[in-house]
């Protein structure tokens, strides 16, 4: 089982360690506006960066930033 990630205290970077998840992992989540996926770029001690690859199913240039788990309840994209 995966470790939650809606609303977790844990730093992003502990949470993707737990889960087996690094760079290159594609994860998707939804916040209420529909779903994003979004592509782990790097680590640092406590942040994660990510690139945006699409949100509601269509592609989105974004760039590269850092991201928080806790705002949506992330898997692994199919």
């Amino acid at each position: 089982m995966s470790e939650p990630t809606l609303h977790s205290r844990k730093h992003p970077v502990y949470i993707c360690r737990e889960n087996g998840w690094d760079v290159g992992t594609r994860l998707v989540g939804d916040e209420g506006s529909g779903p994003t996926v979004i592509e782990i770029t790097g680590f640092g001690e406590r942040t994660m960066l990510a690139k945006a690859i699409s949100h509601q199913g269509k592609p989105v240039a974004w760039g590269e930033s850092s991201w928080t788990l806790r705002c949506r309840d992330w898997t692994v994209a199919e």
